[in-house]
This record gives structure tokens, C-alpha cells and sequence, in this order.
């Protein structure tokens, strides 16, 4: 399931989750008593003006334990007609939510029986201010979602059909549906039966022989029409359906130009289709798309033709491997389904674009993660123990996400994707928890050190953050023996990090390089290898495979100008330069080290700080731009909570620090600098610092009093008259500037690379552009009138 909710709403999706309603009884305990074997659901979908729905369930169920009286099933407001086991009518009680039926005899072990409710009723939505799940009757179409945001059970099933509504409680599925009208219906499965009645309502046969849990049972009904098309897979050729009104096909069609290739990257990376079907119905819903086993449903705005959301189609169709095929056993455990799904919108992008695609994709989103999600969502959580209040929020799908890429690195891939495929051949078709996960994996792999791994990422919340404090290097003949001592320091949990494989980088003076695979544990560790050569710069985790609490840029700058690092929160602007310059920016989410010696008092930032390391040339001169930024009145974008406890009032006291190394005393920045403040002084939270001199070492924010900046070199920023809404922004961004009307203005935007995307000329004091078909990312806006710059200004775009 992929939710699309607008960015100003997004945390508001969760507050207003209170207390659990709908209590039902399925929980996974009835399991353990009573094994359902098939549903066979019969409805009459007919009736769009009251919204009424008619007909019957048919259970085939056997007991577990024996002496079984009492059938309980989960059904949600329907009125009963009777209930029948073949040989006469049942006793039953119901409260509108559990309805529980008395059979005609005692049940053991071994027994089988089919047990049918017939009822109708107006099936109900999801309650409460979000509503998300439910079944829908909506201008022509008819069509259920089966997960509920709201409910004290997630699962939604129950809203058409009695059921046990659980995650462990699987059973094949026939359903016959009968429509009128022109209308016609699919569901999970393949079609048999076709026939139209002496009545005119066509009735259609749907099976699906695999086992699934009730909110993965599915009807959809319109006008619709289908393409066909297919897919060879490593079990042969197989079915795909797509289908949506006349009118939407052609569209339809064009945006999922890449399902087959995403079919091709699924079933190589976590193996073989185990489904009869691929297929997509189109709804008119557009808060999200389902996984409906074989029939996802899918928002017809998103299918317009372009591949804006094709990450989407990406994510529902990975749910027949993650959450389909193996289903988190519980709510708690749901990154197994919804952050495995997310994971894969990066390893299908990886398959068509390329990994810069995947890694620029994974960056951002860590950068997310560690930045904001604790402040989302009410602290720092375990993976497998989420609250029900955020099943479905951003720790379970984004930084789910976030430790899969993690669990990638810690492998190697050709490991991790052995492990995967193994995990989901076991677990096929049955539910799963992380504990099983993790043994599944070792069992594949022989890696015994990720439960270390499940230990620290899954089972326990926070962040580890890894540092070299200093490296030696002693000559030994042709050769060098380099030590390195590393330090890990720990943001929002206790409990230090246990083997974690990390990637030491030593590069020589001509970049060529030799990187090796060190364990670490604890808060401090070091070892020493041999190298042919003596290293210029040592660094750890450069192809950023370990998702700790540092968002880094690399970047080879052989240009002048302006080369932003927007992960990194700055920029630097090249003056000088023969030979090309490899820069590498950390920002790190972690506290930097105290001071032992602050005779100004200074108050070093506890929330963030720069390392800044690199091969430069001794032509290589650059001013460096560190942006602050305490603002607290979101948590939806780069912006805000990242020096909010140096600015409490505003950020006058705001000084830059400086020192080279880790020996060496924190001083305030040693060389000019002067900082830029955005908005008024008197209230602002939020500017820059530009240092005259880029050099190596660690950078960070400080409360104190400056001995530098003083008067002219603390100023107004005088190109912040520039406003930018909605930001972050999706598909349309307005600009709007401040001053006189006199002449033409001219608007440029450039992305994070320095890539002018779009220059344009302006009149008035304001433009509107589309931004529909970029690429997700920061982009910078300049705006200026004549040779005078009016403003500049970072958005998001956010599709």
C-alpha cells in the first residue's frame, strides 16, 4: 500500500488517531484455533443508488484443537439473512462487529464443514477524519480497499465479507460477482465463468487458488475495459492485466511503459512471480494505491500518461514478494510489508535509471529519516514494534526503507540478494516476523553477524554515527602501516553498535585508491593494516552503503563558481582552480565534541556539525556557505530543527567554529567570515555563514561572542526578498519577489549539480511553473532584475 497524502497534511494523517474503534475479535489467537481453507464470496453489486450490496459468504473451515462449538467471524454492520451449514439453519448472535456463530455439532481435529452467511447492508468506509479503506461506491465504479487507518484492527476485509481479519489467517478465494448496467467486475485470480442471467446481471467467476489474508481479497467494478499483455518470468509466461475505462487506457498504457522491466528487476533481485497474474485496476481514489493480491488498485489520476508515479506502480507490484507472498505476522512488524515496498521503488529505479538514480534516491531519503522522523513521530522507535497509531507512517515505509538499503550494505549484494530470494522462498505464502527474517537470512548466507545487525537496527531505536579521529602512518619499508582509530558516537539511543561492517577508503595522491572491510564495535576501536603507499585521505563508508547518522556529498569540482552539496546543508563558491579538486562534506547528525578549554563560554551546537575532507590542489581556492537554520514550524523538508537550540529567540548569537582536527581545540572560525541574516534580526532563526577560506577540517554552530564578526561583516541578507510556495512542492511552484516594476526579471533554476533547468524571463512580481515532470531534489532559484540579484531561494520538489 502506497499512501499519497499532501505534504501540510501529512502529519495531521496521525493525530487524529485516538482510541481504537471497531474492536474485532480475529485477532491472530483465533488462528490458533480454528484454520479457514477457502472463502467463496457471492454478491449482488448492483444497487448504486442506496449502495446496498447482497448475497453470501461460504466458509470451509477446520478446527485446530478440539471441541469446537462456535464459529467467530468478523463482519461490520451488515444485517444477517440466516446462516446455513447445508443442513439447516445455525443459531448465531451479532453485534454489528463480531458475529458469532453456533454449529450443530462438536468439531475436532480432522473435521471439515462449510458454513454459509447470507446478509446485506451498506458496506462501511474507514471511520474517522482519515479515511482511507473501506468499500467505495463512487461516481460508476465500485471497489474496496482493505486496510483501515482508524481501526483498532488494520485489517479490513470485514467490510464486505465475514471473515478472520487478521495477517496470519490465509485461504484461497472464489468469488462470484454479478453486476448490470455495462458494469463488470474483477477480482483476485483468474476469470472463469462469464454468464449473463435470465435477470441481465452478468456474473463473473473469479479464482485464486493461492492462500491470502483478508485485506488482500479484492472487488473492483466500473465500465471497465482490460489490455492484455504479458510477461515471461523464471515460471514461464503469465498474465497481465490492466484495466480502467475506455478512456483511461491509452494513458494507462503510457504510464506503465516500465512494469515489464520492473517484473524483470523483482524477479531477479527476490526471485520467481509465484502469482497467475499481474494486474492493476483503476479507481477513482487518490490518497493511495493497494496491493490487492493480482488486482492492485491503483488511482487513475496517477496514470495521466506521464511516469511521474511509476516508483508507485513499482511499490505495489513488489508487495507479491513483500507483504503478498510473506506477510508481517503483526502491525508492529509492518516495515516487513510497506518498508521492503518502499525499498523496492529504489532497487526498480536502480534497474531502469542506473545507481546514481538509486543513491541520490536512498540519500535523500535518509537524509529525511535521521533529520526529521523522530520528530514525526513521537521519538525514536524500534522497526519491529511500531505504535498502531503509525502502522502506516514514515518510520514503517521510509526509514523501513532506509535500514533494507542498511541491511544491503552490511551483506554485499550479491549476499543480500541470495538471502532475499532464500527468506522468500521459505516464507512463502505465510506470515513472517523480523526474528524469522533474521534467521532466514543467516541461514541462506552463513552471515551470523546480522543478528548483530536485527539487534541494533530492528529491535532497538536511534542511530550509531562513526568517525575517524586520527590516523598514523609509519614507514616500513617500500610500505606504510597506517592505523586508524575510530570513534562512534550515538544519536537517540544508549546501546553502541555491534560489528558493523564499515568501508575504510585510503586514497593516494592521484585518487586511486584501496578500500577495506573492517568490523567495529563499541564506542571506540582502531586497527592498522599495510599499504603500498602512503595515504592523502582516509575515509569511511564512501559509497554511503551504512545508513548511520551522516549525510555526505563527494563531488570532483574542476569548474569556478558556485557547486552546492544540498544534502550536506552547503555550498562552495571555486575562485581559483587549475587542477580538478575531490571534495567530500559530512554533515553529521551527532554532537560534536566538547570543548576542554572555552574560556569565551562559547555553547557548542549539540544537534549537528561539518567535516570537510578532500584532495586539493594547491590551486584550489573556495568560499564555503554553512547555512543555520532553527526554525521549528515544520518537519516536511530540509529546512527547520537543525539549530533550533541555539536560536531560541533569534540567531544573533550564531558564531561559526573551526578546528582542523581532533586534537586540536575548537576556535571560533579563524579567518573573515561574515554571516548573512534571512528575514528580521530581531526574530529571525534562520541565515548563513560565508567563510572567506574553505579549508579541511570540522565546521560547526556556536552560541557566543564573536571576535570576528563585527558590524559591517554581520549583515541583513539583502537577496532574501524572494518567496517561494508550496515548499516542498509537487506539481506547481509559485515564485513571487519583492521591489519595483520596472524593467523585466529574470528567473533562473538549477538543480543540484548547478544545472540551470530552467531560465525564464518575468514581468509583474511573480511566476507560476509546472514542476510536474521533474525529478525529485533540492533546486536553487535565483532571481534577478538587470545584474542586480533580487533574491535566491532552495525548494523541494516532492512528487
Amino acid at each position: 500500500m502506497k499512501k499519497i497524502i499532501p505534504f501540510f497534511i501529512r502529519l495531521c494523517a496521525f493525530i487524529f488517531i485516538g482510541a481504537p474503534l471497531n474492536v474485532v475479535q480475529a485477532q491472530n489467537t483465533i488462528s490458533d484455533t480454528i484454520n479457514i481453507l477457502h472463502y467463496t464470496v457471492k454478491l449482488n453489486i448492483t444497487d448504486f443508488t442506496t449502495d446496498t450490496i447482497r448475497g453470501g459468504t461460504t466458509l470451509k473451515f477446520t478446527p485446530v484443537v478440539n471441541g469446537v462449538t462456535t464459529l467467530p467471524l468478523d463482519l461490520l454492520h451488515m444485517t444477517i439473512d440466516s446462516i446455513s451449514d447445508g443442513t439447516g439453519i445455525l443459531f448465531y448472535s451479532y453485534d454489528d462487529t463480531l458475529l458469532l456463530v453456533s454449529l450443530a455439532g462438536v468439531m475436532n481435529i480432522g473435521d471439515t464443514a462449510d458454513l454459509t452467511v447470507w446478509y446485506h447492508g451498506n458496506p462501511q468506509l474507514d471511520p474517522g477524519p482519515t479515511i482511507w479503506g473501506g468499500f467505495y461506491f463512487q461516481t460508476g465504479y465500485a471497489y474496496n480497499l482493505g486496510v483501515s487507518f482508524n481501526s483498532a484492527n488494520h485489517c479490513f476485509g470485514r467490510v464486505f465479507h465475514p471473515c478472520f481479519d487478521n495477517f496470519v489467517e490465509r485461504a484461497p478465494y472464489t468469488f462470484i460477482i454479478g453486476t448490470n448496467g455495462g458494469k463488470i467486475a474483477y477480482c483476485n485470480g483468474l476469470l472463469g465463468a462469464d454468464t449473463t442471467d435470465v435477470n441481465g446481471l452478468r456474473w463473473r467467476t473469479w479464482d485464486l487458488a493461492e492462500p491470502i489474508p483478508t485485506y488482500l481479497a479484492s472487488i473492483s467494478i466500473a465500465n471497465y475495459t482490460q489490455v492484455n499483455w504479458s510477461h515471461t518470468g523464471a515460471n514461464g509466461t503469465y498474465p497481465i492485466i490492466l484495466t480502467a475505462l475506455p478512456s483511461d487506457t491509452t494513458n494507462m498504457k503510457a504510464s506503465f511503459i516500465h512494469l515489464n522491466d520492473a517484473l524483470d528487476a523483482f524477479e531477479t533481485r527476490f526471485g520467481p512471480y509465484q502469482w497467475p497474474r499481474v494486474g492493476y485496476c483503476l479507481v477513482p481514489f487518490n490518497s493511495g494505491a493497494m496491493e490487492h493480491a493480482t488486482n492492485i488498485s491503483y488511482p487513475k489520476a496517477l496514470a495521466n500518461g506521464s511516469l511521474t508515479y511509476e516508483d508507485i506502480m513499482a511499490h505495489e507490484l513488489s508487495h507479491h514478494w513483500f507483504g503478498d507472498l510473506a506477510t508481517c505476522n503483526n502491525e508492529g512488524e509492518m516495515w516487513l510489508n510497506e518498508g521492503w515496498a518502499s525499498y523496492s521503488e529504489y532497487v526498480f529505479k536502480e534497474w531502469v535509471y542506473g545507481h546514481t538514480v538509486y543513491s541520490d534516491g536512498v540519500r535523500y531519503n535518509h537524509d529525511e529519516m535521521v533529520h526529521l522522523v523522530h520528530l514525526r513521530e513521537g521519538g525514536y522507535l524500534p522497526l519491529n514494534t511500531i505504535p498502531h497509531n503509525i502502522t502506516y507512517g514514515d518510520n514503517v515505509y521510509l526509514r523501513g526503507a532506509d535500514v533494507a538499503h542498511c541491511l544491503r550494505g552490511y551483506m554485499g549484494d550479491s549476499l543480500f540478494w541470495l538471502g532475499l530470494k532464500s527468506h522468500l522462498a521459505q516464507s512463502n505464502f505465510t506470515d513472517v516476523t523480523s526474528i524469522q527474517f533474521r534467521d532466514n537470512l543467516i541461514a541462506a548466507t552463513g552471515q551470523t553477524f546480522l543478528t548483530n545487525f536485527f539487534n541494533d537496527w530492528v529491535l532497538n531505536a536511534g542511530w550509531p554515527h562513526f568517525s575517524i579521529d586520527s590516523t598514523v602512518s609509519i614507514p616500513n619499508g617500500p610500505n606504510f602501516d597506517v592505523s586508524v582509530y575510530v570513534r562512534q558516537k550515538l544519536t537517540g539511543t544508549t546501546n553502541y553498535f555491534t560489528n558493523v561492517p564499515l568501508d575504510f577508503t585510503f586514497l593516494k595522491s592521484d585518487w586511486s585508491k584501496t578500500t577495506q572491510r573492517i568490523f567495529i564495535s563499541g564506542q571506540y576501536a582502531n586497527f592498522t593494516t599495510t599499504l603500498p603507499y602512503n595515504p592523502v585521505m582516509t575515509a569511511i563508508d564512501m559509497e554511503e552503503k551504512i545508513s548511520d547518522a551522516i549525510v555526505d556529498e563527494v563531488k570532483t569540482i574542476s569548474s569556478l563558481g558556485l557547486h552546492n552539496f544540498p544534502s550536506a546543508r552547503c555550498s562552495l563558491t571555486v575562485v581559483q582552480i587549475i587542477d580538478s579538486a575531490l571534495v567530500r562534506i559530512e554533515h553529521n547528525y551527532a554532537k560534536p565534541d566538547p570543548m576542554q578549554n572555552n574560556p569565551n563560554n562559547y555553547r557548542l551546537s549539540t544537534q549537528r556539525y561539518w567535516t570537510i575532507d578532500g584532495i586539493f590542489p594547491t590551486t584550489f581556492i573556495a568560499k564555503g556557505r554553512f547555512f543555520y537554520d532553527g526554525r521549528t514550524v515544520t518537519t516536511n523538508g530540509p529546512g527547520n530543527w537543525l539549530d533550533n537550540l541555539l536560536t531560541l529567540n533569534n540567531g544573533d548569537s550564531i558564531i561559526l567554529m573551526y578546528r582542523d582536527n581532533t586534537s586540536n581545540e575548537w576556535q571560533e572560525y579563524p579567518r573573515h567570515y561574515t554571516k548573512f541574516i534571512v528575514g528580521s534580526p530581531s526574530n529571525s532563526k534562520y541565515g548563513y555563514v560565508d567563510a572567506d577560506t574553505l579549508m579541511k577540517g570540522q565546521y560547526c554552530f556556536a552560541n557566543g561572542v564573536s571576535q570576528i564578526l563585527i558590524g559591517s561583516n554581520e549583515l541583513p541578507d539583502a537577496t532574501s526578498e524572494i518567496f517561494t510556495y508550496p515548499n516542498p512542492t509537487g506539481n506547481n511552484l509559485t515564485i513571487q519577489w519583492a521591489g519595483e516594476n520596472l524593467e523585466p526579471t529574470l528567473v533562473s533554476i538549477y538543480d543540484m549539480e548547478g544545472k540551470l533547468i530552467l531560465s525564464e524571463i518575468a514581468s509583474g512580481n511573480e511566476t507560476k511553473i509546472k514542476t510536474s515532470k521533474w525529478n525529485n531534489g533540492y533546486y536553487f532559484i535565483e532571481v534577478k532584475r538587470g545584474e542586480k540579484i533580487v533574491g535566491k531561494k532552495q525548494v523541494v520538489i516532492i512528487h
